[in-house]
């Protein structure tokens, strides 16, 4: 298989999402060592996986199938309570930034991917009318830390009410459907600096060709300034492991200039373009 689709089983979102997929593709439940919960989508090139676990926490799944990509579909958590379908990429230890210090590599986005999950998230979300919900990109945060494939997120948020939502679940579905068996050309990019919610890559993806990988936002940025050795070994990390070859890099005008000093140097010592 392709894909391997990841849902916990204590996550309502992943786990609503996942039945309306059924709904829409043929699937047949198959057995997978490790795991309860298996089911295969033949014309999705996907095989379907329940985690007991936190879906941030399943570091143990390379060791239990075999797939080149891993999609992660999740309920989306904010304090906020914005409704919102997002999707982003996964390494960058946000619930305590020291950690930054002792990381030595990313697991690999995959650019096209989560903009194919950008652009069908806004389709299908218009269709459905749920034109509340914002869509966009998040970025590089939590784990699982250590997956050796690509692994993207796709997100219901930010509460209770949107995770059960059947409307909402049909959206990620009907995306997750589409995106797999659609292919993309575009111009894999790395963002730095930005918001959480990597409001100005977003806005570029849409109205470009570009593509995004990880995104380094500036609350790393902010906490690392001073620190030169740790945001040149991110930098080199956000660009390096991507499953398609980064071509450019992006920095918010918000971005300090030593920093935006910092990255020319990486993106010159590896030929690549840079935006800022």
């Amino acid at each position: 298989m392709e894909y391997g689709l990841i849902y916990s089983r204590y996550d309502p979102a992943g786990v609503g999402i996942v039945n309306v997929l059924k709904g829409l593709t043929p699937i047949s439940r198959t057995n997978v060592k490790g795991f309860e919960n298996a089911f295969i989508a033949e014309e999705l090139n996907a095989i379907i996986l329940e985690v007991n676990s936190d879906i941030t926490e399943c570091e143990f799944i390379d060791n239990l199938i075999d797939v080149k990509y891993y999609v992660m579909i999740s309920k989306h958590t904010s304090s906020q309570g914005i409704k919102s379908f997002t999707t982003h990429h996964v390494g960058i230890p946000i619930h305590d930034l020291n950690l930054v210090r002792y990381i030595n590599s990313l697991p690999y986005s995959n650019p096209p991917l989560a903009k194919k999950f950008l652009l069908n998230l806004i389709k299908f979300r218009d269709e459905l009318g749920l034109n509340d919900f914002v869509v966009s990109y998040e970025v590089t945060h939590h784990g699982p830390y250590t997956l050796r494939r690509p692994t993207t997120f796709i997100e219901l948020g930010s509460s209770s009410s949107e995770w059960s939502l059947k409307k909402a679940q049909e959206v990620i579905a009907y995306v997750v459907k589409d995106s797999l068996s659609s292919d993309l050309s575009c111009i894999p990019t790395v963002g730095v600096g930005g918001n959480h919610y990597a409001s100005m890559f977003t806005s570029r993806a849409l109205s470009s060709g570009e593509c995004f990988g990880h995104i380094i936002p500036n609350y790393v940025i902010k906490y690392f300034r001073d620190d030169v050795e740790v945001l040149s070994r991110l930098t080199n990390y956000a660009i390096t492991y991507s499953v398609v070859s980064t071509s450019r890099v992006v920095m918010d005008d918000k971005v300090p200039s030593i920093v935006k000093k910092l990255v020319r140097e990486v993106c010159s010592r590896l030929g690549l373009e840079v935006i800022d």
